[in-house]
């Protein structure tokens, strides 16, 4: 095993591991969505905190999950000729759809959403709509996802370069 493939695993298991984690924010989203209606309808208050809450749980869980779902082969696929191509077609694929398509995305969504992030943490920013505090935590995950999702997009190509260089 070389040393790019040592990195590769290193990097799976960091998505493992911060995947399952971020997993456990279902429950809570799924807590935070059920009050709403008996708060709205019972009892004819709505507490706007436990929607923003409920939202900041869910875009956490959705956006630093996506490195954990492609880690597994489970993101969306354009290609839906993928599942029959030959390890090595596939690899190709992996290969030329990271570098060309996805690490210029990468760095372009990078390079716009950390100027936002920074001028976030500086105010503390609220939701606009609520003026609830924490909104500074839900632009946060901005740059979360960029850098798990490249990392991961390291793994692939790792993997990529590994399965074609094997006969």
């Amino acid at each position: 095993m070389t040393a790019f493939e040592r990195l590769a695993g290193w990097i799976d298991r960091l998505n493992d591991t911060i995947g399952r984690a971020v997993a456990w924010l279902a429950l809570p989203v799924i807590a935070c969505l059920f009050l709403q209606i008996p708060l709205r309808e019972v009892v004819h208050n709505y507490y706007l905190q436990v929607n923003d809450t409920g939202q900041t749980f869910h875009a956490t869980l959705f956006m630093i999950a996506t490195a954990y779902a492609m880690r597994w082969d489970q993101h969306v696929r354009v290609d839906v000729f993928h599942r029959w191509m030959s390890p090595r077609a596939r690899a190709v694929v992996e290969l030329v759809g990271t570098v060309l398509f996805l690490w210029p995305w990468l760095v372009m969504f990078g390079w716009y959403a950390w100027p936002v992030v920074i001028e976030s943490w500086s105010e503390l920013e609220a939701y606009p709509d609520t003026w609830t505090p924490g909104y500074f935590l839900l632009q946060t995950n901005l740059v979360v996802f960029d850098a798990l999702v490249g990392l991961q997009s390291i793994a692939i190509v790792i993997r990529a370069v590994s399965a074609l260089r094997r006969r």
